[in-house]
């Protein structure tokens, strides 16, 4: 439950982080086509561009505003669903003090699968799960054993007082065997050798799906990590195209579209480069998550917390009666 709580809220944190990452790359492409079209404007009044340069430059920027407008609201929705996650009032408004970030994860997959063995809690409650199938196993087969049973007890035999040497002791051993019951023992163990059975099977099949999930996991983490470095050189390709877009547009060899191309093309690699970041922060995550990371047992840190808090008040108790002496 704990490693589930730790994903959500982790999770959550990364939606917002990318939703705001969106609503600034969103707000970056107004901005450039606002400039843009200032320039395409004025090379209009001085008759240098034809009006369909105007007109184009003014639908992207409206194309432009709206991808911002929508990307806002995703950004008010991930902070609402983020408040909702850790319990605040869901009109709270959150600072975020972390950036989407590429930290190299040196762990492979062999580590990650050793460790999902001796850490991942549905791998340990299936295999109680088998520890207790074959208890009842035990327990089913005993109805063939015999069954021994002793006894003593100590009698006066008289209702004077005798003195200690006339007490009596009577000691026995009964021991029972059940030889004929229908076969109701036999039935028993039988389905106690079915239950094992199950209980095997769903260890096997827990411990393929624990594999499956962390193999999954992993390779989605580098898959991520390859696609980082390939959007980032990505970005510094289309910022400079941009620039040189530009830079032709205003010499006049250069057309309106070639500039609102390189713009798109901007946007996109930045958009690449940030979703990149995301999935690769969020897969690990679930991969942490699937290999099962231990906790520092939260219970355990509360009742820490809360004997320094106490120990804490106390002192200032004592220095408050100090002065009031």
């Amino acid at each position: 439950t704990y490693n589930e709580m730790r994903s959500t809220v982790t999770d959550g944190y990364f939606n917002m982080l990318q939703a705001d990452n969106i609503q600034k790359l969103s707000a970056e492409s107004v901005t450039r086509l606002e400039d843009h079209l200032k320039n395409v404007q004025a090379q209009y009044d001085v008759g240098v561009v034809a009006k369909v340069d105007v007109l184009r430059s003014q639908v992207e920027l409206a194309n432009a505003k709206q991808t911002l407008i929508q990307a806002e609201n995703a950004y008010q929705v991930a902070e609402a669903n983020m408040n909702k996650i850790v319990g605040l009032p869901m009109d709270t408004t959150l600072k975020l003090d972390n950036l989407l970030v590429y930290n190299a994860y040196d762990k492979n997959m062999d580590d990650c699968l050793a460790y999902a063995a001796e850490h991942r809690p549905e791998l340990m409650q299936a295999k109680y799960g088998v520890d207790a199938a074959k208890g009842a196993l035990l327990v089913a087969r005993s109805g063939h054993m015999p069954q021994v049973s002793a006894s003593a007890t100590q009698a006066l035999g008289s209702d004077h007082w005798l003195g200690d040497n006339r007490t009596k002791w009577y000691a026995g051993i009964n021991v029972k065997m059940n030889v004929f019951d229908t076969g109701v023992t036999l039935s028993k163990i039988h389905g106690a050798e079915a239950d094992l059975k199950k209980a095997e099977e769903t260890y096997r099949d827990t411990v393929n799906a624990v594999n499956l999930d962390v193999r999954s996991n992993y390779l989605g983490l580098r898959e991520a990590e390859k696609r980082i470095s390939t959007t980032k050189l990505a970005v510094e390709q289309a910022d400079e195209d941009y620039r040189i877009a530009q830079l032709r547009y205003m010499s006049g060899v250069g057309t309106n579209t070639d500039v609102l191309d390189a713009q798109v093309a901007l946007t996109q690699a930045k958009t690449n480069y940030t979703k990149a970041l995301y999935d690769y922060n969020t897969s690990k995550t679930a991969l942490e998550t699937s290999i099962g990371v231990p906790m520092s047992n939260p219970a355990t840190a509360v009742k820490v917390q809360a004997a320094k808090t106490a120990k804490a008040v106390k002192a200032a108790e004592e220095k408050t009666e100090e002065a009031a002496k």
